[in-house]
């Protein structure tokens, strides 16, 4: 087959290939820079279709603009892939600076001085760099299912390698001045580019669907007010915590209720109750260890599981606490709603000690705090050993 019945062909897939990308860009309009990838596959395929209408349009069209085209199409692939990754578009500047390459050398050797040779070098180079750029900052992300990134930067590694293999090929055989009848491993490269970049879509539809999924499963095991962990995500965590006790690294659990906090919601209102449960999330998690776990168990009420942690230590934690939700103010509709709230901390006995068994135990000291709040906001016991 010719080089021009598989551009053709290879201009069909694309616009397949963007259709397929538009129909995923809108049914998943959440995910940060779908869009992109779509416009991405539109810039591909406008400038496949360019280049394959050779001798049907003028070459200025042809030549210049369904190389740029191209081109423009990796900016965008960036745009969507930093904005997926949720960072920043510092690093733009090389794929604006390669552009600005690409229209110097497109205009000097498919204009001003035609030349296919160097055309062709100067494109190969840099539509090279635009790839091994992108798959270097793919590379570096880390997202929860490394494999999908993984599989998207080796598909832009596989591309940029066939720019190099296009360079070699320029290098060591004659080019006609039409590159649309150029025979030989530069027919294979065109067949191998369409299957890649079928590779790049699979792979960004990998992401995101590994990305949704990952979100489904915080969405289960969060609490949707405050971000904090749920009751499934705490019990789950205090099995591995539990189970992994020793005597000498004992496990701990506050728990925490907040006091009067009806009255905040008969007086302002729910939205306002809203908003000092999130203000009371935050400050918990700024208070605890990157090891501990806490968790909103419902209403006004949470949970902390300390790992190896005596109830002494969790004790002065439980402390530190109140004196941080003491300095909270809520600002709320011209007003200020300060936040109070009592503590029961609990050891757990052995690793044979069961959840419910340490809940029950903090739920008892936290009834002793309630009783009386003027002697202490905090009640620690400890959960006896099993009778053998």
């Amino acid at each position: 087959m010719d080089i021009h019945s598989l551009h053709v062909e290879h201009t069909v897939l694309l616009a397949v290939y963007t259709l397929l990308t538009v129909v995923n860009g809108r049914m998943h309009k959440g995910i940060q820079g779908i869009h992109w990838f779509s416009i991405y596959n539109a810039l591909l395929f406008v400038g496949a279709l360019l280049i394959a209408l050779r001798g049907h349009i003028p070459n200025a069209l042809s030549i210049v603009g369904g190389n740029l085209f191209v081109v423009a199409g990796y900016i965008a692939l960036f745009i969507c892939l930093a904005r997926f990754f949720g960072a920043k578009l510092t690093e733009i500047r090389i794929q604006l600076a390669l552009a600005a390459a690409a229209i110097v050398t497109m205009v000097q050797y498919g204009l001003i001085h035609p030349d296919t040779d160097k055309r062709l070098l100067a494109y190969s180079v840099i539509l090279c760099l635009q790839q091994a750029h992108v798959a270097f900052f793919v590379a570096r992300k880390e997202r929860r299912d490394t494999h999908a990134a993984a599989s998207m930067a080796l598909m832009l590694g596989g591309l940029g390698l066939m720019n190099i293999w296009r360079i070699s090929a320029v290098l060591t055989q004659t080019v006609p001045q039409d590159y649309l009848k150029v025979h030989g491993g530069l027919v294979w490269m065109v067949l191998i580019n369409t299957a890649l970049q079928c590779g790049a879509i699979v792979s960004y539809v990998w992401m995101t669907a590994s990305l949704l999924r990952g979100n489904l499963a915080v969405q289960a095991l969060t609490d949707p007010l405050t971000g904090l962990l749920n009751r499934r995500a705490m019990d789950r965590a205090a099995e591995k915590v539990l189970g992994a006790m020793t005597p000498d690294a004992p496990a701990s659990a506050i728990a925490v209720d907040l006091n009067d906090f009806k009255q905040i919601n008969d007086s302002f209102g729910h939205a306002c109750g809203d908003a000092t449960l999130i203000a009371v999330a935050r400050c918990l998690e700024l208070g605890l260890r990157h090891s501990d776990f806490i968790g909103r168990m419902g209403g006004d009420e949470f949970i902390a599981l300390l790992p190896r942690t005596s109830v002494e230590v969790a004790g002065e934690t439980a402390r530190s606490l109140d004196q941080a939700l003491r300095a909270v103010v809520v600002p709320f509709e011209g007003k200020e709603v300060r936040i109070s709230a009592s503590f029961g901390c609990a050891q757990a006995g052995s690793a044979t000690t069961s959840w419910g068994d340490l809940i029950g135990a903090c739920d008892k000291a936290l009834y002793a705090a309630k009783s009386d709040r003027r002697r202490s906001t905090v009640a620690s016991v400890g959960v006896p050993e099993p009778a053998v």
